[in-house]
């Protein structure tokens, strides 16, 4: 009798676990700076290499820019490998990028501050338009500031 008893103990508690709700999935937050980073200044502008680590040849802007085919004499479209957002605290901080120019399809946010230093592991958001879920990383068509991400 109580091998039985033991036993219907042992299976309540393993039931009482298995019915226990999971810890509620939170979104994964972007990835910090590397080791040895240096945070620069804000200087109000969005920066893209198209290397990874600010690498290789850089575009950076202070406006929206609706296709990222030229900045500078540069061709940055589906370039883009790194990003650092280093536009000034308040209103327009934060950047929307989109998978498509003309602030088309897909997008994901950059928080003002942050620099990603390899956008391979970074995807667009499943929002139901072209481009959700693909990597980031050669994907980026157009840019606008935006009050928040």
């Amino acid at each position: 009798m109580k091998k039985i008893s033991i036993a219907l103990t042992a299976l309540t508690l393993m039931a009482m676990g298995a019915a226990a709700p999971a810890a509620s999935a939170q979104p994964a937050p972007l990835p910090a700076a590397p080791k040895g980073a240096v945070a620069a200044a804000a200087d109000g502008y969005l920066y893209a290499w198209d290397g990874f680590a600010r690498g290789g040849a850089q575009c950076r802007w202070q406006q929206h820019d609706a296709n990222w085919d030229t900045c500078s004499g540069i061709n940055m479209r589906n370039r883009a490998s790194s990003l650092e957002n280093r536009g000034y605290a308040g209103a327009y901080e934060d950047v929307d990028l989109f998978y498509k120019p003309s602030w088309v399809g897909s997008r994901n946010c950059l928080p003002n501050g942050y620099y990603l230093d390899n956008l391979t592991g970074i995807y667009f958001l499943w929002d139901g338009n072209d481009g959700q879920g693909q990597s980031m990383n050669n994907n980026i068509a157009s840019h606008r500031w935006t009050n928040n991400c």
